[in-house]
């Protein structure tokens, strides 16, 4: 008797897909992170409600994959690069003792201002007022930009404002 495919399953095979178009669309872009693309295994996760890595799997919740896809193609491209990055800036592994919420939106804008800076048509969106004024204060720094910097920059931040970068910022999970 044939196997009938379930509706998880074709969400799975489906999704494997959309990761796989969302590759492709990024190699135009970045030719020179093709190693990178592939350096993650995709695992569908229900339990979460974007992409998430620990740096040898890619876990994605398929129905919103699918979801995203449906609405808003680019902004997947942009996630995947998003956590593609983390990766690449050893995001992951280097959080040592940090405060691990501030660590996370350290991060997130530290690869933001990465993406938004290449500036290319597969990841390209219109940058928020809360973005701006950030990138602003990043550039006015002489210390460079990197995750270590902008965690430093974030201790003396209040917690209204920590709130405002961290939903402007949020973009994969880091659990």
């Amino acid at each position: 008797m044939e196997h009938v495919e379930t509706q998880e399953e074709w969400e799975n095979r489906m999704s494997f897909k959309v990761l796989d178009f969302v590759k492709k669309e990024l190699y135009f872009d970045l030719r020179f992170l093709e190693m990178a693309f592939r350096m993650l295994t995709p695992v569908p996760q229900k339990n979460i409600g974007t992409l998430a890595t620990d740096g040898g799997n890619l876990y994605f919740p398929s129905e919103w994959l699918i979801q995203i896809f449906k609405s808003n193609a680019p902004y997947l491209n942009r996630v995947y690069l998003h956590t593609i990055l983390h990766c690449l800036f050893s995001h992951l592994w280097i959080g040592q003792k940090r405060n691990r919420l501030l660590w996370g939106i350290a991060c997130d804008i530290a690869v933001e201002y990465t993406i938004d800076g290449l500036d290319k048509p597969s990841t390209k969106r219109p940058l928020s007022w809360i973005r701006q004024q950030f990138y602003e204060q990043l550039q006015k720094r002489e210390d460079g930009i990197s995750a270590a910097v902008i965690y430093r920059m974030l201790l003396e931040k209040e917690e209204d404002e920590l709130n405002k970068l961290h939903v402007e910022f949020y973009t994969d999970d880091h659990r």
